[in-house]
């Protein structure tokens, strides 16, 4: 395997992550958060299904949500979140990937 490349489990973590992301703004409407971003909504759908996520988009989630960082969005991490936004990821993660579901902390 490539060195550079990611695994199938931390694709389907930052999936699910993005999912978490969207639904924090936008709710179930992948076409308004994809607005909201500045790109296009099939953009959204493709990285919402494991495409690639860019630095580019990377940097637009960044800008959309106040206190989100690249650490959540690459890899789980949550201690340098804003304690409410913690807060209301985690409980939008359960909602979405109940427990035993959940993306694994990469």
């Amino acid at each position: 395997m490539d060195d550079d490349a990611i695994s199938e489990q931390e694709s389907e973590a930052i999936r699910r992550r993005l999912m978490v992301i969207r639904k924090y703004v936008a709710g179930d409407n992948q076409a308004e958060f994809a607005r909201r971003l500045g790109i296009a909504s099939t953009r959204w759908n493709n990285m919402e299904r494991g495409f690639p996520l860019t630095l580019k988009v990377t940097f637009l989630l960044i800008k959309a949500v106040d206190g989100l960082t690249t650490g959540y969005i690459t890899h789980g991490h949550t201690d340098r979140l804003p304690t409410a936004l913690k807060r209301q990821l985690a409980s939008l993660e359960e909602e979405l990937f109940p427990k035993g579901k959940r993306p694994s902390r990469t």
